[in-house]
């Protein structure tokens, strides 16, 4: 392999990596973003007459919305 197609490789090995880090890093937006399918969920499941599987997604929202702000708290 001549040099060009190994710094090609490389550059893209870093980006991938970035991409990687950036998706399992930790955020308050992304806990927000989470809670907020989950509330959608639950009032899905809330206007379906399922009681008790609307209450367990809206308790993992809380979860995740209770997350966020511990992460905002932190920052």
């Amino acid at each position: 392999m001549n040099t060009v197609v190994k710094i090609i490789i490389a550059v893209i090995v870093i980006i991938l990596f970035v991409i990687i880090i950036k998706k399992l890093r930790k955020s308050s937006a992304r806990y927000y973003k989470k809670a907020t399918k989950l509330h959608k969920k639950g009032e899905k499941y809330h206007l379906l007459g399922d009681q008790e599987l609307a209450e367990e997604y809206y308790q993992d929202a809380d979860y995740y919305r209770s997350k966020a702000r511990e992460l905002e708290n932190v920052v």
